[in-house]
């Protein structure tokens, strides 16, 4: 009686939520347009540009009833799957199964009115945008492992033409980091040459589009660099000023209140060099050598504190601080040493790790399940009876043809 009472309600709970659901999804498709006014303020924008106000309320109206009717073709559907499997008409297999189809329809339909084949190109009919000029082709001689360009041919800030060959002082992006944008406003912009040697700019692009020119600058400071004295400062203004004065190639500005424990008593005096020997945009490699400890300035970018890079002496993470405003700096010690900057941030890290434990635990429970339900209609299923083997009749020796006497009849004897 249980049993019947159960089945009684899950199909009275399923009649009344798929009802109630293809209910609403047919009063949306049916008369949906006139429940709703599918205008705004910024419509007006839209006039102003020449749009027909009617035919965007159209479209509006429109895609409601589309969609209206695509949630009632779902519901109907998951409603029948839902059914057939209380019926007992379906099993589960095939309540999950279809549910699933449905499920992944409707996410791939909706998700291709966001992103579509034609939102990516093949790489071929990518690879030059921009069409390679001699400059370009001058200044990619170099095979230098990281050096950057200031393209002045171009709109330098607004422009990212320049970027596709080359590593360069200017570029585009919507969100510029604040210290940087600090630097072009303040310095770049001004032709400050200091500046440009930092920042390792080894090439410079000028004249007019058509009629480029590179010139090198010899005077620009690599990719690293021993410096011998520190300057100590209190401010943000102080400390991006004194790029005005000094001499990125010997002195290093430091922000006391931020860094002086770093240098505290440090009186560096260079010798030996640090260079380059690996590069990619997430990690740096340098290998250093000096009689004592050193200084050393990098021509990154500092990104920090805590937002990802991380700094390894010989594979041992160590800090680093932040010099002339937007550098990188570190002590290094004396002798031979491997240097590594390193971005993992820990969001990332962490969100990749759950990532795929998660996708891990999925997928095991669904070779779980599956493994599960192949065992259990494997015992469910009777073994198929054998039918017995006929058997061979045992061979015997033919027995002697006797005749029977009939019963009170004598043989006669044959007289002689």
């Amino acid at each position: 009686a249980s049993g019947k009472a159960s089945h009684k309600e899950a199909l009275r709970a399923l009649y009344i939520a798929g009802g109630t659901l293809a209910a609403i999804a047919a009063v949306f498709w049916l008369i949906g347009p006139s429940l709703f006014e599918f205008s705004n303020p910024g419509d007006a924008r839209y006039v102003q540009a020449g749009f027909d106000a009617g035919a965007i309320l159209e479209d509006r109206q429109a895609m409601m009833r589309r969609d209206a009717l695509r949630a009632l073709a779902l519901v109907l559907l998951g409603s029948a799957l839902i059914w057939a499997f209380i019926q007992q008409k379906a099993g589960r297999a095939i309540l999950l199964g279809g549910l699933g189809i449905l499920l992944l329809f409707d996410v791939f339909t909706v998700g291709r009115r966001y992103l579509t084949e034609e939102n990516f190109t093949a790489k071929r009919q990518v690879e030059r945008p921009f069409p390679m000029r001699p400059v370009d082709e001058q200044i990619l001689r170099d095979k230098t492992p990281n050096y950057r360009v200031l393209d002045l041919s171009i709109n330098t800030f607004n422009s990212a033409q320049a970027s596709f060959y080359h590593k360069t002082i200017g570029g585009y992006h919507a969100a510029k980091l604040q210290r940087y944008q600090d630097i072009i406003d303040r310095h770049i912009s001004r032709n400050n040459q200091r500046v440009l040697n930092m920042l390792n700019t080894r090439y410079i692009i000028s004249g007019q589009p058509g009629q480029e020119q590179v010139q090198a600058n010899p005077d620009a400071l690599g990719n690293a660099w021993f410096v011998d004295d520190i300057r100590p400062v209190q401010t943000p203004n102080e400390e991006i000023n004194a790029l005005n004065e000094i001499d990125p190639a010997r002195t290093a500005v430091v922000r006391t209140p931020e860094f002086g424990e770093y240098v505290q008593g440090f009186d560096p005096r260079p010798n030996g060099k640090i260079e380059l020997t690996e590069y990619a945009p997430n990690h740096l490699k340098y290998q250093s050598n000096s009689s004592s400890e050193q200084l050393a300035v990098f021509s990154e970018i500092w990104y920090g504190p805590g937002k990802g890079w991380q700094a390894y002496l010989d594979g041992e993470p160590v800090d680093h601080i932040r010099v002339n405003y937007i550098l990188r700096a570190m002590r290094v010690p004396a002798g031979q040493h491997e240097h590594e900057f390193v971005f993992a941030p820990r969001s990332f890290v962490l969100g990749r790790t759950l990532s795929w434990i998660s996708s891990s635990l999925l997928l095991l429970a669904l070779g779980t399940y599956i493994v599960l339900h192949v065992r259990k209609k494997a015992r469910e299923t009777p073994p198929a009876e054998e039918k017995p083997k006929p058997r061979k009749a045992a061979t015997q020796p033919k027995a002697r043809r006797t005749e029977k006497k009939a019963p009170g009849k004598k043989r006669k004897r044959r007289r002689k």
